[in-house]
């Protein structure tokens, strides 16, 4: 398993791009400097950081992991799970039980309560933190996070 030392800044760019890499925008994880960087549709790209990612990747880059909406909204479902106050948690349930808008019903929701949002964020931060640490894993790459 390759041990890579990055910053706690770059960890937390790590999660960001995990939160917001999507189809029209991709963010790859340098091994060898621990940074982060970026490739989109609708950006300009910088040509050489485009080829050195085409030719490097697998050795040096990897694709950072997308966050994908069933996992979202699995983190929702745990989370509801964890609420003590009933008439909250039924809220969240209802927020979930339907289709199309959940998200939005969700966050609304969540948003009704600023103790129980800052809650939610930092249970999602931190299913963030995991699942990057285990994709990198998987990768066969353990961070050590200075």
């Amino acid at each position: 398993m390759q041990q890579i030392k990055i910053t706690q800044s770059q960890f937390e760019e790590l999660i960001f791009a995990c939160e917001n890499t999507g189809h029209e925008i991709r963010y790859y994880f340098d091994k060898q400097t621990g940074e982060v960087e970026m490739l989109g549709e609708y950006i300009e790209n910088d040509p050489e950081l485009e080829e050195r990612i085409e030719d490097e990747f697998g050795e040096r880059y990897i694709r950072v992991p997308m966050i994908e909406s069933w996992q979202s909204f699995e983190d929702m479902v745990e989370f509801t799970e964890t609420v003590g106050d009933m008439r909250m948690k039924h809220s969240l349930e209802r927020a979930l039980s339907g289709g199309k808008g959940v998200f939005r019903r969700f966050k609304d929701s969540v948003s009704d309560d600023s103790r129980l949002l800052e809650e939610w964020y930092k249970f999602k931060d931190q299913k963030n933190r995991e699942r990057v640490v285990k994709v990198l894993e998987e990768e066969l790459i353990k961070l050590i996070i200075e």
